[in-house]
């Protein structure tokens, strides 16, 4: 499948306005600037703005102006597309992610015919965002230059396990563990002292994963740009910061390419009517008022 990466991307980010890194033990970290992959849907950072090369002079020794890294102390993060049903199964107390034989997570995972749909479970997520301070927005409009039609990763999902699956166009259903047994389908391991397992080796989707509590990797994150008149409000103050320019009222970034088929490829000509997709808008993407589930 040409565009798998492209497919899997667009339904998580559908799903949770988060982008997925197709290949998650590449970095991609907060305050990195760069622009999406139309064929790929993946991005590419073309500097970050914490680097000391950067044309942005960030106090090194203020804390409060680096990137923020939060535990919520959960077990485990989902994001799945439409057309997903999880369970997510807790193991007994007794069980012991870094022992022998044991899974400490299992979940059913069961997929709809007809249409693909995609699933990213993380396990022991922690998040890392920009900081919401106005200092930021102040330091950022100097360079506008380097800035200006960027997009900017305001938050990275990291986590030491993941697993991600892009299924068939055709009804599927089994569980996945997480545990530090052998994979069950050895072809798709890609190593460390645990993994997500499927439960059938005749699953017909794409599955990638990978597993080490050493590895720090990054499956989500947040792409977000200023408002449009950003740089144009700034430009003519003197030093003050409206509210609407602070990082958290920026916007997320949607896909700048057509709605997909089934194979990731554009479909210009869309149907919301002959494809099934009932309760869309007129872009072709779910409404979030039917997106309950997610």
């Amino acid at each position: 499948m040409k565009y798998a990466s492209r497919k899997f991307i667009d339904l998580i980010q559908g799903a949770t306005s988060k982008w997925a890194n197709w290949d998650p033990p590449a970095p991609i970290v907060v305050g990195d600037y760069g622009m999406i992959d139309k064929e790929t849907g993946e991005f590419h950072a073309q500097g970050n703005i914490y680097n000391v090369g950067s044309s942005i002079d960030f106090p090194r020794d203020d804390p409060a102006l680096q990137p923020q890294v939060q535990d919520r102390g959960d077990d485990e993060f989902i994001a799945k597309s439409w057309g997903v049903t999880s369970k997510t199964v807790k193991a007994t107390p007794e069980a012991n992610l870094l022992g022998i034989g044991n899974a400490s997570l299992n979940f059913d995972l069961e997929f709809d015919n007809n249409k693909r749909a995609a699933v990213l479970i993380m396990y022991k997520p922690r998040y890392t965002h920009l900081p919401n301070d106005e200092r930021i927005t102040k330091l950022l409009s100097t360079s506008p230059d380097e800035l200006k039609g960027k997009y900017i990763v305001t938050q990275v999902i990291s986590c030491a396990a993941y697993m991600m699956y892009l299924s068939d166009t055709k009804k599927e259903k089994f569980s996945v563990s997480l545990s530090s047994n052998a994979s069950v389908a050895p072809a798709v391991d890609v190593g460390g002292e645990f993994s997500f397992n499927l439960s059938s080796e005749a699953f017909s989707g794409i599955f990638r994963k990978g597993g080490d509590p050493k590895a720090n990797y990054r499956p989500l994150y947040r792409l977000q740009k200023p408002p449009p008149k950003f740089w144009e409000r700034l430009l003519g103050r003197r030093g003050e910061v409206h509210d609407d320019d602070m990082v958290e009222k920026w916007h997320d970034v949607d896909p700048s390419w057509d709605p997909l088929d089934e194979q990731g490829e554009e479909d210009e000509i869309y149907d919301a009517e002959l494809h099934g997709d009932f309760g869309v808008f007129n872009d072709g993407y779910p409404d979030d008022d039917d997106d309950s589930d997610y």
